[in-house]
């Protein structure tokens, strides 16, 4: 404390009233906190026996009776502590000596008697401390004028708008295709723009709105195989869509619901992040999600969703979407088109350093469909067994993520579908894996190091008229470095390579290079 605020103190204690020493404690009380959070942390105090921590025996009891009862400007906390033996600076004594300025400037002006000796000693403290009173009431006066201007151009006060732009500076380099034309090697420049409003009307619900435009060029076009998807693409030919609609609010305190109209994904439902970490955002799609859930073909609709925390580190999601919801047509609609069902288990141990998700989805496919089974990264025979022919999978996963050091983290998944024609004249089995090592904070705080390495999605036992086994496996190798420039910036310099695309040993190896950047504010 410093020594011009003992000097006052000392005079105060032997005068009677003490009204320094009590207003030490009121300024030891609040310094806890920022002056702008005074409101919300302390209550008023109309008896001092309110006060737990108030001792009969301590040295300033008469004199903090006296101001929270006669003059009634003495504030504790939520708690019922007044905590009166913590340290302030002249800036918290001098906002606690002007509340009782203003209380005892009430009081006069109501006629109600004021000792001679207080008002004597709260002039001496309004001389000493006028600089300091001065700049709190500058403070006051300017946080009045910026609540006035955020008022009068507020967007809305329930409503709060995002945005995200994604870049891809991208090449697709090799010799062929997997059909045998040439891969088309040209460097492209596209985007992705996304603006998201996000409502709440009670504080723990969420309306999010999300209307994009897109044109990003995918390698899927110009290496000719799915298995190269970025992530984060799309094109819809840089025209604005509403992109995704959906509802979420608390059931009970342990239960949400979700309900969307929308583009409502897997992983809007499904919690994923707590495996995966900063692979979340790799470059490759086959590398961010295990596909054969949580980019199953069966998503981008309707979507009904539960999540339950059953414990304090076990939480399980419920999810239903459909396809085609607004199609009335037969074979469409809500309940009678293509579906993804089917439920998600997020584990967490070791103070949440290991973190291990099984997942399960049923899903059907009409005839016709464009991706029948592998996500949107599998080899056409995994994507397509049955020709287009209507047909429901099993689809389990298994991710797992651990923290080995405070900036290394190893992890992966696994997933593994079973599928069969509605007439029963085929079946398939279909698998993928990836494994990953993440280093956070690399060169700069906020920026990760990913390798990851494994198996896009492939076909590899079929019987009946199914289409046969992809004759090789495939794998695809992952390095980027996930670059924070500020608090709204990431390079992310980077590429991958695929070998044995599309499940063939005689097809060259394709490589994809790109530098993406993410702007979000």
């Amino acid at each position: 404390m410093q020594k011009s605020m003992l000097n006052p103190l000392i005079r105060l204690f032997s005068v009677g009233t003490s009204i320094f020493s009590v207003l030490l404690f009121y300024c030891n009380c609040v310094s806890a906190k920022p002056l702008n959070n005074y409101q919300d942390d302390l209550g008023q105090v109309t008896n001092v026996n309110e006060l737990r921590d108030a001792d009969p025996t301590d040295w300033a009891y008469e004199a903090l009776k006296s101001l929270v009862e006669r003059y009634g400007c003495i504030s504790g906390f939520p708690n019922q502590t007044y905590q009166g033996d913590r340290p302030l600076s002249r800036y918290e004594f001098a906002a606690g000596l002007n509340s009782c300025l203003n209380q005892i400037e009430r009081l006069i002006a109501s006629s109600r008697s004021v000792s001679a000796e207080d008002q004597a000693t709260l002039a001496r403290l309004s001389q000493e401390f006028a600089a300091e009173l001065a700049t709190l009431r500058g403070r006051v006066d300017e946080l009045e004028s910026r609540t006035g201007v955020l008022e009068d151009n507020s967007f809305s006060t329930t409503t709060k708008l995002n945005t995200e732009i994604i870049n891809y500076v991208l090449a697709t380099l090799g010799d062929q295709k997997p059909d045998g034309n040439e891969i088309d090697e040209e460097i492209t420049f596209s985007s992705r723009v996304r603006l998201n409003f996000n409502s709440s009307f009670t504080g723990e619900d969420l309306l999010s709105v999300r209307l994009q435009a897109a044109n990003i060029t995918s390698p899927v076009d110009s290496g000719g195989t799915n298995s190269l998807a970025l992530n984060f693409e799309g094109n819809n030919e840089n025209n604005v869509e509403i992109d995704l609609f959906y509802y979420s609010f608390p059931l009970t305190e342990k239960i949400s619901a979700l309900v969307g109209t929308n583009g409502v994904l897997i992983d809007d439902i499904f919690d994923v992040a707590p495996t995966m970490g900063a692979t979340y955002d790799s470059l490759s799609l086959f590398s961010a999600y295990n596909n054969l859930i949580y980019d199953n073909g069966n998503q981008g609709g309707a979507a009904l969703g539960l999540n339950i925390e059953i414990l304090e580190s076990v939480n399980l999601d419920v999810g239903y979407w459909a396809t085609n919801p607004a199609d009335p047509q037969p074979g469409n609609g809500l309940f009678n088109g293509n579906y993804a069902t089917g439920a998600n288990l997020n584990i967490s141990l070791l103070e949440e350093r290991l973190n291990i998700a099984l997942a399960y989805l049923r899903a059907y496919q009409g005839a016709g469909t464009e991706y029948d089974l592998a996500g949107f990264v599998g080899t056409d025979a995994a994507t397509d067994p049955f020709a287009d022919r209507a047909n429901a999978a099993n689809n389990y996963g298994l991710a797992a993520s651990f923290q080995l050091l405070e900036k290394l983290a190893i992890g992966g998944y696994g997933g593994y579908t079973t599928a069969s024609t509605i007439d029963d004249n085929a079946d398939a089995d279909i698998l993928n894996w990836s494994a990953y090592v993440t280093y956070s904070d690399f060169l700069k705080e906020g920026s990760s190091f990913v390798v990851s390495f494994g198996q896009p999605p492939t076909l590899i036992d079929s019987t009946g008229d199914a289409i046969a086994d992809d004759p090789d496996t495939p794998y695809l190798l992952n390095v980027e470095y996930q670059y924070s420039l500020n608090d709204f910036i990431q390079l992310t310099p980077g590429g991958y390579a695929l070998f044995n695309p599309n499940g063939d040993a005689d097809n060259d190896t394709i490589y994809v290079g790109t530098l993406r950047t993410i702007l979000s504010f």
